[in-house]
C-alpha cells in the first residue's frame, strides 16, 4: 500500500487549518425543510436567486445550476403532453441529435415523460439547434431573446412559453448546455410534467472547468463508473476530466508497471474518449514524470531510474529517466488526442537526497527541477500540446518562473480554506504563465467529504482566479488512504462547476437551496442539509482526519484519554447529527428521481460515522466501569457487572465487531458500484483488523474475569489500554 503522501496534498494538506464552520452542524440537522412539495401542476415558488422579481412571472422558483448569466421567470409553462417533441433543426446533426436524445432519456427517467425526436412544424416543438439556423434564429427573435455580443461559442439561449421551447446554441454545445439547463426546468411528473416559462442568455465565466480524479492510490474506476462522472460533469457544464495516473495504464512498451486487473486498457481509453467527445468533455491524461513513480521505481528493472533507491522520484541524471518518459507520452499520444498533456511534476521532496545530491549541491534545487521541466517539455514538443505541470514547486522558486517556456500551464493548487489566494496567483501572473486554479473537494483521508474547508476552498480560490483572469478550473479529488468514494464528493464537484460557470462571487446558501432540485430533482433541502451534517463533522469534533480516526485503536491509552473523554459530549452531537441525516435519506429517497446511488454512498458515511461515535462511546464507559471494579476488587457486584461487555446475549464488546462486519459488506457493495475489484481485499482487511481487536479484547475480558472468581484480582486497566484514571489529574 502506498504511504498517504500523494499527489499535491500530502504537504498542504497537512498544514491546512480546518475551516471555521459556514454554519452550525447541529442547528442545520434541526432546521425544517425550507421548501414545501410543489403541487405537480403548479410551478414551485420561494425566493432563490433565479426567482422573478416583477412581472408576470413574479415569485416563481427557477432553480437551475449552474446559475444563468440572464433569466427572467414568465410565469408561463410549456406543457409536456403526449403532443410535444423535440424538433431538430438540423436533421444531419449528429451532435444535436445526441443532445436532444439526452434531454429525452432524462425526462423520461425523472418525469416520466416519452419525447420524440425527429423533425417537422406544429405547436407542441422544442426546438433545438444553434443560432446559425435560420429557423432557430427566427424562433429566438420571435420569443423576445436578444443575443449577446459577448456570448461566446459555448453560450446558448433558452426561450419557453406556454406555445412552445428553442434551445439555441452558439455551437454544438452551446446546444448541449442549454439542454442540461432545460432538463432542470422541467417539473412534475407525467400528464402532469411541464417546462417552467423563461428567457435565458447564458454562457460561461471561465475556458476549461475541469476535474482531476486521482485513480492510483486504490479505487480503479470501471469504465462504466467514468462514464457516469462524464455525463454528470457535464449536466453542469464541466468540460475536462482529467485522469490522475501514475501506473495505472497498461503502456504496451512497458507492460511491467500497470498492476493485474488495477489498470485501464488502451481499448478503454479510446472507449472512453469517444463517450466523452459526445459530451463535450476533453479527457486529459495524467502521468507523472517526476515524482510519485514509485510503482514503477520499486521495480528492480526501473530501480536504476530512482533518485534514492525504489523511491518516488526519477533522477534527472538518467538519460533512462527521458527515455521511459518518452515511451509512456508516445502512447499516450495515440490514446488521447486533444489540446493538453498534464506531466505531474509535483511533491520531488527526495531530489537532491540520491543521486543528483551533487549536482544540486552545486547548482541549488531550483535550477535542477526546472531543467528537467524544460527538458520533459523538449521532449513532448513534437505532439503539438500544451503541457501542464503542478505548481508546487516551481512556486519555491519565484525568480527562476520567467525560464518556464511560455507554451506551459501550471496547475497552481492550494487545498488550505482561505479568504484570498490573490498572493498566489499574482505569482504565476506575474511570470507570464498561464494557470489553472485547483482547489479540491476534501474527499482525502475522510469518510465523507470536509464540506466546511471545501466551500471556502473551492469558491475563494475560483472567485480569486476568475479576477485574475485564468486559464481555467481544475477541482480535484484525491484518494490518499486508498478507500475514498468518489460517489460522495458530488458536492463539492458540483461546487467547482458553478463557481467556474457563474460569475464570482457565489452565493452558497442559494447554490445550496438549488442543489436538492439540480442534482436529485428532489423538492426541498434536505439533502442538501444532510450532506452539510456530514461534511460538518470534522469541524464539529476539531479532526483534520476522520478516516484515520476511525481506523485507531481504541484499546489504546491515548485513545481513552485524548479522544473518547475529551469528545463525550461533542460525540453525543456527532450521533445524532448523522443519525438526523440518515433518517433524512432513508424518508426522502424514493423521491429523488435522479442519482439515488449518490444517496446511498452519503447513507454509508452516516453509518461508519455513527458506529465511530458509538464506539468512542463504549469505550469511555468501558474505561469507567472497569477502573470501577479495579478500584473495588472485594466488591463483587462490580467486577461481574463488567459482564456485559463479555455476555452471551449482550457483549457491548463483541456488538463492535458485528457492526464492524455489516459496515464491511456495506463498503464492499459501495466499492463495487464504483470500482473494480482490484484493491477491495486491502481495504476490508482494515476492517477485518478492526473487528478482531474487538473479538480479542471481549476474550481477553471474559477470561480476566473466569480468572477473578478465582483471585478476586483483575488485570491492570493498562493492559486494555483503558487510560489514566478517570478524573485523575497529571
Amino acid at each position: 500500500m502506498q504511504t498517504p503522501s500523494p499527489s499535491k496534498p500530502s504537504v498542504c494538506r497537512a498544514n491546512a487549518r480546518v475551516a471555521a464552520p459556514a454554519r452550525a452542524l447541529f442547528a442545520l440537522c434541526l432546521l425544517p425543510a425550507c421548501f414545501a412539495n410543489a403541487a405537480a401542476q403548479q410551478p414551485a415558488r420561494t425566493t432563490n436567486q433565479n426567482t422573478a422579481t416583477t412581472g408576470a412571472g413574479a415569485g416563481v422558483v427557477v432553480q437551475i445550476i449552474p446559475a444563468p448569466k440572464s433569466l427572467t421567470a414568465t410565469g408561463e409553462s410549456f406543457r409536456l403532453t403526449r403532443d410535444a417533441r423535440i424538433v431538430l433543426a438540423e436533421p444531419k446533426s449528429e451532435d444535436e441529435r445526441f443532445a436532444a436524445q439526452d434531454f429525452a432519456d432524462d425526462v423520461r427517467e425523472t418525469a416520466g415523460v416519452n419525447l420524440r425526436v425527429g423533425t417537422g412544424g406544429g405547436k407542441g416543438q422544442i426546438l433545438v439547434g444553434t443560432l446559425d439556423s435560420p429557423r432557430v434564429r427566427a424562433a429566438v427573435e420571435k420569443a423576445g431573446v436578444s443575443v449577446p455580443q459577448n456570448l461566446d461559442e459555448e453560450g446558448y439561449l433558452l426561450a419557453a412559453s406556454a406555445n412552445g421551447v428553442v434551445v439555441a446554441g452558439q455551437s454544438a454545445a452551446g446546444t448541449f448546455y442549454g439542454l442540461q439547463t432545460l432538463k432542470q426546468l422541467v417539473r412534475g411528473e407525467g400528464e402532469a410534467a411541464f417546462v417552467q416559462g423563461v428567457k435565458i442568455a447564458d454562457w460561461p465565466s471561465m475556458r476549461w472547468r475541469a476535474l482531476s480524479d486521482d485513480i492510483s492510490r486504490g479505487p480503479v474506476p470501471t469504465v462504466e463508473y467514468v462514464k457516469r462522472q462524464l455525463r454528470t460533469e457535464a449536466m453542469f457544464k464541466m468540460n475536462m476530466h482529467s485522469l490522475y495516473m501514475e501506473h495505472v495504464l497498461q503502456y504496451a512498451s512497458h507492460p511491467l508497471i500497470a498492476p493485474e486487473g488495477g489498470a485501464l486498457t488502451p481499448a478503454e481509453i479510446r472507449e472512453l474518449v469517444a463517450y466523452a467527445r459526445r459530451y463535450h468533455v476533453e479527457l486529459v491524461p495524467e502521468q507523472q514524470t517526476f515524482g510519485h513513480m514509485h510503482k514503477a521505481l520499486e521495480l528492480e528493472e526501473y530501480n536504476d531510474l530512482a533518485e534514492v533507491p525504489y523511491g518516488d522520484v526519477l533522477s534527472p541524471q538518467q538519460e533512462g529517466t527521458y527515455k521511459l518518459v518518452s515511451d509512456l507520452y508516445r502512447e499516450l499520444d495515440e490514446l488521447f488526442p486533444g489540446k493538453f498533456f498534464h506531466i505531474g511534476e509535483d511533491e520531488t521532496f527526495e531530489l537532491g537526497q540520491g543521486q543528483s545530491r551533487d549536482e544540486v549541491k552545486a547548482r541549488g534545487l531550483g535550477p535542477v527541477y526546472f531543467d528537467h521541466l524544460k527538458r520533459v517539455h523538449e521532449l513532448l514538443q513534437p505532439y503539438k500540446r500544451r503541457l501542464m505541470f503542478w505548481g508546487d514547486i516551481a512556486l519555491n522558486h519565484p525568480d527562476l518562473l520567467p525560464g518556464v517556456p511560455r507554451d506551459m500551464i501550471a496547475m497552481n493548487w492550494d487545498y488550505s480554506p482561505r479568504q484570498s489566494y490573490e498572493a498566489r496567483i499574482g505569482l504565476f501572473k506575474k511570470a507570464g504563465l498561464d494557470q489553472f486554479v485547483c482547489p479540491g473537494v476534501w474527499s482525502w483521508n475522510q469518510i465523507f467529504p470536509n464540506e466546511d474547508s471545501a466551500a471556502v476552498n473551492i469558491t475563494n480560490f475560483v472567485r480569486d482566479g476568475q479576477k485574475a483572469g485564468v486559464l481555467g478550473v481544475m477541482n480535484t479529488e484525491w484518494d490518499d488512504d486508498g478507500e475514498s468514494l468518489f460517489e460522495t464528493a458530488w458536492y463539492g464537484v458540483v461546487l467547482g462547476a458553478a463557481a467556474s460557470w457563474q460569475t464570482a462571487p457565489l452565493d452558497q446558501a442559494r447554490f445550496d437551496r438549488d442543489f436538492d432540485w439540480a442534482f436529485f430533482r428532489h423538492e426541498g433541502d434536505g439533502f442538501a442539509r444532510a450532506t452539510h451534517s456530514l461534511g460538518g463533522v470534522n469541524t464539529l469534533l476539531g479532526i483534520s482526519s476522520s478516516d484515520q480516526l476511525f481506523w485507531r485503536d481504541p484499546f489504546t491509552d491515548d485513545f481513552q484519554d485524548a479522544v473518547a473523554r475529551k469528545l463525550e459530549e461533542k460525540t453525543r452531537q456527532l450521533r445524532l447529527a448523522v443519525e438526523r441525516a440518515e433518517e433524512t435519506l432513508l424518508r426522502e429517497r424514493a423521491q429523488a428521481h435522479r442519482n439515488q446511488q449518490t444517496l446511498d454512498a452519503m447513507r454509508f458515511a452516516a453509518e461508519r460515522f455513527d458506529h465511530m461515535g458509538r464506539r468512542m462511546q463504549v469505550m469511555e464507559k468501558f474505561s469507567g466501569d472497569y477502573w470501577d471494579a479495579y478500584l473495588n476488587l472485594g466488591d463483587k457486584r462490580r467486577a461481574r457487572a463488567l459482564r456485559r461487555y463479555t455476555g452471551g446475549v449482550y457483549n457491548a464488546l463483541r456488538e463492535m465487531a458485528e457492526e464492524l462486519s455489516q459496515l464491511r459488506e456495506s463498503y464492499r457493495e459501495q466499492w463495487l458500484r464504483e470500482n473494480r475489484s482490484f484493491w477491495l481485499e486491502s481495504v476490508l482487511a482494515r476492517y477485518d483488523l478492526a473487528i478482531s481487536r474487538w473479538l480479542s479484547r471481549s476474550k481477553q475480558l471474559e477470561e480476566a474475569l473466569r480468572e477473578y472468581e478465582q483471585s478476586s484480582t483483575l488485570p491492570p486497566p493498562l493492559e486494555f489500554g483503558l487510560g489514566a484514571r478517570p478524573g485523575q489529574k497529571d
